[in-house]
C-alpha cells in the first residue's frame, strides 16, 4: 500500500514517464531504497525532499506539498539546519517551533501569507 509520499511520487514519475528505476537514476539512490520509502517500509532520508525538488525543479505549490508528504513519513519531525544562521534567526526559529501550537488559525495564516509574499 502507498503512503502519501508514495502516491506523490509515483504520480510525479507518471507525470515525467518515468519508472521507478528512471526515478531512482535521477535521485541517484537504489530502486530498492526508493520503493521502501514510498510504501512507507522506510522512511525518507535527510535531505530527501531538497534532492527531489532539485531533481524535477517542481513548482512552489507541488515543493510544498512534497515537504508535507515527507514531513508525515517521517514521522511529523521537521528539521532545518541552523549552521550558516545568525544568532537572531536561529533564536527566531527556535521561538517559532516552540509557540506554533499556541498560535491561532488566523496568525498562521498570516505567517503563511508572509512566507509567501511574490511567489505567486
Amino acid at each position: 500500500m502507498l503512503t502519501p509520499l508514495g502516491k506523490f511520487l509515483r504520480k510525479l514519475r507518471l507525470d515525467n514517464d518515468q519508472l521507478l528505476r528512471d526515478m531512482a537514476e535521477r535521485l541517484d539512490m537504489p530502486s530498492s531504497t526508493l520503493s521502501a520509502i514510498e510504501t512507507g517500509r522506510r522512511k525518507p532520508p535527510q535531505g530527501f525532499a531538497e534532492k527531489v525538488g532539485r531533481a524535477y525543479a517542481l513548482a512552489d505549490e507541488l515543493e510544498q506539498s512534497l515537504y508535507s508528504c515527507v514531513s508525515e513519513a517521517s514521522g511529523w519531525s521537521i528539521g532545518i539546519d541552523a549552521s550558516s544562521l545568525s544568532k537572531g534567526d536561529r533564536n527566531t526559529a527556535i521561538a517559532f517551533a516552540r509557540r506554533f501550537s499556541d498560535l491561532d488559525d488566523e496568525d498562521k495564516d498570516r505567517i503563511w501569507d508572509i512566507l509567501n509574499k511574490g511567489k505567486e
